[in-house]
C-alpha cells in the first residue's frame, strides 16, 4: 500500500513578521559591532520588509556600510526565495565583527520584483507610510571587493529569504 501526502501553506502577516524579525536581529548585530543602524532605523527597515514580504513585491534588499558608492565587506544581502515548502530556517547571526567601516555610512538598497509594478500608487504609499521613510531610485551599488556568498536561509509560510555576506580572499 502506498499513499501520497501534499501540503499547502498560506503566507500570512505573521510569517512576514517572523522573517523580518530575523533580518532585524542581524541589523542589531551590526549595531552592536559598528554602532549603526539606530534602533529607529532598524524598526523602519523591519516594518518596510514586513510590508514588502506580505505583498510579495521584493526581489532583494541589501543592508550595510557603503563607502564611495560601493558596499564594504560589512554588508548583507537578502534575496526573496521562490514559494514552496522550505525546510531550512536558520537562526540569525554570523555578522562579522571588526571589518573596516572607516568613512562608510550605513544604508540600504532594495530591488523590487515584477509584482511591485502591479501595486496601485496608494498601496506603494502605504508601504512607505508603514516604514516611515521613502526610497529613491538608483542602480545597484557594486562591492568594494570580494563577492556575495550565500550563508543563511530564513523561511516561514513557504517563503524565505536567502542571506548572503561578502567574502574576500
Amino acid at each position: 500500500m502506498s499513499y501520497t501526502e501534499s501540503a499547502t501553506e498560506s503566507f500570512t502577516l505573521t510569517h512576514a513578521k517572523r522573517l523580518a524579525s530575523k533580518v532585524a536581529a542581524d541589523l542589531k548585530r551590526f549595531q552592536r559591532f559598528y554602532g549603526a543602524p539606530s534602533d529607529l532605523w532598524i524598526g523602519r527597515y523591519e516594518r518596510e520588509l514586513v510590508e514588502l514580504l506580505r505583498r510579495d513585491v521584493v526581489s532583494e534588499v541589501v543592508y550595510g556600510f557603503k563607502r564611495d558608492g560601493k558596499w564594504t565587506a560589512a554588508a548583507v544581502r537578502y534575496k526573496a526565495l521562490a514559494g514552496g515548502l522550505l525546510d531550512v530556517d536558520d537562526d540569525p547571526g554570523r555578522v562579522k565583527p571588526n571589518l573596516d567601516v572607516a568613512g562608510a555610512t550605513f544604508t540600504s538598497f532594495r530591488n523590487d520584483n515584477s509584482n511591485y509594478s502591479l501595486l496601485s500608487e496608494k498601496d506603494r504609499q502605504a508601504i512607505e507610510e508603514q516604514a516611515g521613510f521613502s526610497r529613491v531610485s538608483g542602480s545597484t551599488p557594486p562591492l568594494e571587493a570580494g563577492w556575495w556568498a550565500e550563508d543563511l536561509t530564513y523561511s516561514a509560510g513557504g517563503r524565505g529569504l536567502g542571506r548572503s555576506s561578502v567574502r574576500q580572499n
